[in-house]
């Protein structure tokens, strides 16, 4: 069972690489909906966009869920983030929530939804 999802995680997360990153000023979307804030590395916010959780670390990039909302509708999108330049790249399609699950083989696997019956992947 993951301790973690888009509902509760760690806002505070020291990286392998050294690096900290912190979620600022948290808030859900709606009653009962993910949490978002603004996301900060070794102190530099990201500024542009806001940024679900949990994360997810490898070989230097943080994968995490990015929050875009829409004229007519809102969701997330996966954002490869280098945890160096601070360069954000969304790698996904749109989904209503990504929860986010294991990275192996250069592949990302995630829940697009809280129930977590159906595993999505995305190649990076």
């Amino acid at each position: 069972m993951k301790l973690e999802n888009p509902l509760s995680f760690n806002v505070n997360i020291k990286l392998p690489n050294g690096k900290e990153v912190l979620y600022l000023n948290t808030y859900e979307i709606c009653q009962g909906c993910p949490e978002v804030g603004k996301l900060s590395i070794d102190g530099n916010i990201i500024k542009k966009e806001v940024f679900g959780g949990p994360l997810l670390y490898n070989n230097g990039f943080i994968y995490i869920p990015c929050f875009k909302r829409r004229w007519f509708d809102s969701g997330f999108y996966l954002a490869k983030i280098n945890t160096s330049t601070l360069e954000i790249i969304l790698i996904s399609d749109m989904y209503q929530i990504i929860d986010l699950i294991k990275i192996e083989n250069f592949t990302i696997y995630f829940y697009d939804n809280l129930e977590q019956k159906e595993i999505r992947e995305v190649s990076f």
